[in-house]
């Protein structure tokens, strides 16, 4: 079976599609990238994090369609765990959990099988089911170590498209680790929904890995700032194969519209974890992402994150318009800020601080 497998979104999403493309092929299918011809399924992992995710979801599903009209179409991921899809030519529905069971269930619909319209149950559990990608040539590789976020912030709807946070067995990440770093991997990153909750210790599993991988540098994905406390960076800095390229999940440097996104932490507490990791790492790289016009943030409260991340000179930001989502709490609050100013706050953020190329 030729399987063409379309990745949107994170890379925890990167991560598992890496995964099921290697499950297919270790069950003797070839998994070609989108664009080559003659696939039997077409399966595509879609993202929800933003309504413009939801849109290219959408869009993605309607071009591959008409691009493989003879192709099984599968669709798993984070838009059909949250909402139903009732969009002409899908064949099989998953979600986010037992990806390897997708897979067997795609192979049967290949087969004949009827396909299943309805995603899977989320686990209790961290799923360990799905094999790492084998680094291709010199490559980074991207290992899951952690799924599902617990926050509950008030703009996301990952929670409900991931669970509860789970995180996978140290020991397994330590055996992916020194497989990749045998594989040829020029860099491996720990990657997840919300790394930093990461039980029992996310720096204790960095430093394992560090070692099992040596001398492989290894780095972070998306960091949330109360999880680089002084006793985290004292765990990694005697690591030499420990990259210090942080990219944290800031969202505003305003304690008004933090307190409103429900994150639970402060710009003084910003300010001293850039602070720490620049004195523990001279050659620190910080990136972050911001989220602009988030509701009730006005004129003033953004140009106080503008001022902040000036004296913070992060060195790079990724920023977003602020999404409304249904089924979150800032859906309902007032304030809600219009198109056109909420597109005006991502143009002078992004000309000030252009987007991190890592």
């Amino acid at each position: 079976m030729k399987i063409t497998l379309y990745t949107l979104g994170c890379r925890t999403n990167q991560a598992e599609s890496a995964g099921m493309a290697e499950f297919l092929r270790l069950r003797g299918h070839t998994v070609a990238a989108p664009g080559e011809g003659g696939a039997d399924a077409v399966v595509i992992n879609t993202c929800t994090v933003t309504s413009t995710a939801d849109k290219k979801s959408r869009n993605a599903i309607r071009k591959l369609r008409r691009q493989y009209p003879g192709a099984l179409l599968a669709v798993c991921g984070c838009l059909p765990q949250t909402e139903a899809l009732d969009m002409e030519g899908i064949d099989l529905i998953g979600g986010t959990a037992n990806r390897a069971g997708f897979a067997e269930m795609l192979e049967a619909a290949v087969n004949g099988a009827p396909g299943r319209r309805t995603p899977q149950p989320l686990p209790d559990t961290y799923e360990d089911t799905l094999p790492d990608a084998r680094p291709i040539g010199r490559s980074r590789a991207y290992l899951k170590i952690q799924d599902g976020c617990d926050n509950r912030c008030a703009y996301c709807k990952v929670p409900q498209a991931r669970g509860r946070s789970r995180s996978r067995p140290a020991e397994s990440v330590i055996r992916a680790a020194r497989r990749a770093a045998a594989g040829g991997a020029v860099e491996i990153v720990l990657t997840g929904i919300e790394i930093s909750s990461y039980n029992p210790s996310l720096a204790d599993l960095t430093v394992a890995v560090c070692r099992a991988a040596a001398p492989v540098p290894v780095r972070l994905s998306s960091l949330d700032p109360r999880r680089a406390d002084g006793a985290f960076v004292e765990a990694l800095a005697g690591e030499g194969n420990f990259r210090p390229a942080f990219h944290l999940s800031l969202q505003s440097v305003c304690d008004k519209t933090l307190g409103a996104m429900n994150r639970r932490y402060g710009v003084s507490d910003v300010f001293a974890v850039f602070e720490r990791l620049r004195g523990t790492w001279k050659d620190a790289v910080i990136t972050a992402d911001i989220i602009a016009g988030f509701p009730g943030e006005t004129d003033g409260d953004f140009a106080e994150t503008f001022q902040n991340l000036q004296r913070l000179k992060p060195d790079g930001l990724h920023v977003f318009p602020y999404s409304r989502r249904a089924g979150t709490a800032a859906a309902e609050m007032p304030g809600q800020n219009t198109r056109s100013v909420k597109a005006e706050r991502v143009r002078l953020l992004m000309e000030a601080f252009p987007k991190e190329s890592l």
